[in-house]
């Protein structure tokens, strides 16, 4: 029994379909339209019911007009369509899927660490995402293996996500738009709360850090990203 058959009643996923040969294209196309198969050597054909899900990275639309998709078999297929935007162009999505993938992989590897840092989100957020989701997953399920502290920062993403997002980061930073006067106004917050704080303690970080609810090696690497110390702010 086929894939095809044995989803009878059910749902078949095909995913990256524009990768499919054209060969195998217009077979598939016969079931869709038949809604029959017949098993590798059988004589007879057997109904199926399937609903068919499709997926795919490419650009469906070139492919097609490319002649490298066949025109009857997206149209079949092309009933019910969702495009979704890529990664980069979803910022809000971003912390959130890191949150989830950061829990998950705490989960699977038996590891008692509390998720990711603050400078960690702002970075995976500044990132561009060329792998989209599952680049995204793969970085913060590293992040999680490598950290030796209670939240994982930025010493455990890959060099080159960090040295990418600066870049990006630079490249906005003469922008005037809503974001970069926002990013430029939390920046100055952060500064600002973060003298308070450690003037408060004078200059002790870990009960900074407790006021701060924050663990004390985000607290360093916040001051360190606004060139706090606490000895400045020792009386």
């Amino acid at each position: 029994m086929g894939l095809v058959e044995f989803a009878d009643g059910g749902t078949l996923f095909l995913d990256e379909i524009g990768e499919l040969p054209l060969p195998l294209q217009a077979k598939l196309l016969r079931v869709l339209q038949e809604r029959r198969v017949r098993r590798v050597g059988a004589r007879q054909e057997n109904a199926v019911d399937v609903r068919v899900v499709a997926a795919t990275s490419r650009n469906i639309d070139q492919m097609v007009e490319r002649g490298e998709f066949r025109r009857d078999l997206f149209y079949r297929i092309n009933v019910v369509r969702i495009d979704l935007p890529p990664l980069r162009s979803r910022g809000d999505d971003i912390g959130l899927l890191a949150e989830c993938f950061a829990n998950r992989a705490a989960q699977e590897m038996g590891r008692t660490v509390g998720g990711l840092s603050t400078d960690v989100y702002q970075i995976l957020k500044s990132y561009h995402w060329p792998g989209n989701v599952r680049e995204l997953q793969n970085v913060v399920r590293r992040a999680i293996a490598m950290t030796r502290s209670p939240m994982a920062g930025v010493d455990d993403l890959p060099d080159e996500v960090v040295a990418a997002a600066g870049r990006a980061a630079g490249a906005e930073a003469g922008a005037v738009g809503f974001f970069a006067q926002r990013a430029e106004h939390v920046a100055r917050f952060e500064k600002q709360y973060l003298a308070d704080l450690l003037n408060r303690h004078w200059g002790d970080v870990s009960a900074a850090a407790r006021e701060a609810r924050l663990p004390r090696g985000t607290l360093y690497r916040l001051m360190k990203g606004h060139g706090l110390d606490g000895a400045s702010f020792r009386k």
